[in-house]
C-alpha cells in the first residue's frame, strides 16, 4: 500500500483524520487559528523530510494541510523541532474525552 491509501483506509475504518505537515503558504495554520476541542480524539501527523517535504499526493491524501507561522527570517525548522510544536499543539487542542467520574 502507499501512504494516501493508507491514510484514507485509517480515516474510513477508524474514524482517524489525518494532518499534513506543510510549508504552504495557504495551509491552516491550526495552532493559531483552532480552539481547544476543535480537533477530533483520532488523529496523525505526517511530517516529511528536512529536505523536500511531503509529496503533493501524500499531503492531498490528508485530511488538513497545516503549517507553524514563522518569522520572515526563517526559512524553515529541523523536522525534530516542527514535530514537537505541532504534535504538542494539536494536542493540546484534541476534544476532551468525559471523564468516568462525571
Amino acid at each position: 500500500h502507499d501512504l494516501p491509501s493508507t491514510l484514507e483506509a485509517m480515516r474510513d475504518k477508524f474514524e482517524i483524520r489525518s494532518y499534513a505537515a506543510v510549508i504552504d503558504s495557504d495551509a491552516d495554520m491550526v495552532l493559531e487559528r483552532t480552539e481547544r476541542g476543535g480537533i477530533a480524539r483520532n488523529w496523525c501527523c505526517v511530517l516529511g523530510n528536512e529536505g523536500n517535504g511531503i509529496s503533493t499526493e501524500v499531503a492531498e491524501g490528508c485530511d488538513h494541510r497545516i503549517r507553524i507561522e514563522m518569522a520572515d527570517s526563517v526559512d524553515s525548522l529541523s523536522v525534530g523541532v516542527a514535530a514537537g510544536i505541532l504534535l504538542h499543539g494539536i494536542r493540546e487542542r484534541e476534544a476532551a474525552v468525559a471523564s468516568p467520574m462525571s
